[in-house]
């Protein structure tokens, strides 16, 4: 056998056992717990996360992808502001699978109520953190 056969043969081992994934299970869930609805902006898409309700987002392609919100106001409630991960970006690698999580509360008294929507994003994905020089 001369040595290019060999060759062919020991990457096509290689590729049966290591397989080729031909389908991308990357995902990215947007979940609400807020009070009132939040508009999501996602990959060229907008849609509408009701309270105590997902969306999901399937087979997304590596890369890095930005998200935006914007989320809806109770009534009689004149101010609003916004904490943590409400807009940015995802890393989508191998086999990433990402939550951002919505949360609202109410603060203040009378006619100071303030509307506070706030977001948490958790990832799968290992985060490895240099410990040396």
């Amino acid at each position: 056998m001369d040595i290019r056969k060999i060759f062919i043969v020991v990457i096509g081992l290689s590729l049966f056992f290591t397989g080729c994934k031909s389908t991308v299970t990357n995902s990215v869930t947007f979940k609400s717990v807020a009070m009132e609805n939040v508009i999501v902006n996602f990959m060229g898409e907008t849609f509408t996360v009701a309270p105590n309700s997902s969306k999901t987002v399937r087979n997304i392609a590596k890369g890095t992808y930005e998200y935006s919100t914007t989320y809806i106001v109770p009534s009689g409630i004149k101010t609003s502001s916004v904490s943590g991960a409400v807009s940015g970006p995802v890393v989508m690698n191998a086999d990433t699978r990402i939550t951002v999580l919505y949360s609202s509360s109410i603060q203040g008294t009378g006619d100071q109520l303030s509307y506070i929507i706030s977001a948490t994003i958790s990832s799968n994905d290992k985060v490895v953190t240099p410990t040396g020089p």
